[in-house]
């Protein structure tokens, strides 16, 4: 069976918690383990700053959207803005890697399964994190 929680937020940084701890308290409930639930957080958390960040422009007036697809092989998080999206095909990380800024795609990736972006058919610009973290995938 399969479940959808909804959040809509400011794209206010202040509000940048909140997903991640929806995402443990459902997660928990699942019986997820607690290092998978960590690593999708911080992943939520990068998606989430780049929507109000780069996509909304932390305008007042503009929100985004966090979807929470729940089933028993794990969770996919879908981030959706208004803003005008990214040249995501021809993106490329930076070679330093040290630099304060810069790096949350490559975080996003590293703690998801698997991870795209592209337009929602409503026109939002979205991003999309998957991640298997049943019980047995997260041994502790």
């Amino acid at each position: 069976m399969s479940t959808r929680v909804e959040l809509r937020l400011p794209s206010r940084m202040e509000y940048l918690g909140v997903p991640d701890v929806v995402l443990l308290e459902v997660g928990g409930e699942m019986g997820c383990g607690k290092r998978g639930l960590e690593e999708l957080g911080t992943a939520i958390i990068e998606a989430c700053t780049n929507a109000m960040e780069h996509g909304n422009h932390l305008a007042d007036d503009l929100f985004i959207e966090i979807w929470f697809d729940l089933d028993e092989e794990g969770i996919t998080i879908t981030v959706l803005d208004q803003g005008p999206g990214f040249d995501h095909v021809g993106w490329r990380p930076s070679e330093d890697l040290m630099r304060q800024r810069g790096r949350g795609i490559l975080i996003m990736r590293e703690f998801t399964d698997s991870m795209e972006f592209g337009r929602h058919v409503d026109g939002r610009f979205m991003t999309r994190l998957v991640k298997k973290i049943g019980p047995d995938a997260d041994p502790e």
